[in-house]
């Protein structure tokens, strides 16, 4: 086998790693948001919240969700399931992007960075409207 040979094998086992790392990662992530969203679903169920009324079902605030999990609130499960399952894809251009540095792979390593970037500075831009 040429040294480019196993320099390509390399890669591609460094791939399938990452591959495997990223699937738990959605797979798992997925898992414990729907099962934090499920939780806040029932807890609302029993204790009689109707989430389409306003007055009973406070406005997203990423501030508030560890005391609304530790008052045990329906919200802060459903907030927090919510949140987690939209942070999962920015979890997977990361892992993807440690990946490709670590295989030495500069340019698709940029491409991640520069996604995460764009996703920054959407986040930055609803934030400004929002305020």
């Amino acid at each position: 086998m040429s040294a480019a040979q196993g320099g390509l094998s390399q890669v591609a086992a460094t791939a399938a790693r990452l591959e495997t790392i990223a699937a738990r990662l959605l797979t798992w992530g997925t898992r414990v948001a729907l099962l934090l969203i499920l939780v806040g679903v029932i807890d609302m169920a029993v204790t009689g919240v109707v989430p389409m009324a306003a007055a009973t079902f406070p406005p997203y605030s990423l501030v508030a969700i560890p005391g609304q999990l530790a008052a045990l609130r329906p919200e802060g499960f459903i907030w927090a399931g919510l949140t987690l399952l939209v942070a999962l894809p920015l979890g997977r251009v990361t892992v993807s992007g440690a990946g490709f540095l670590a295989a030495g792979d500069r340019r698709l390593a940029l491409v991640s960075v520069l996604v995460l970037l764009v996703i920054c500075a959407s986040v930055v831009a609803a934030l400004g409207l929002e305020g």
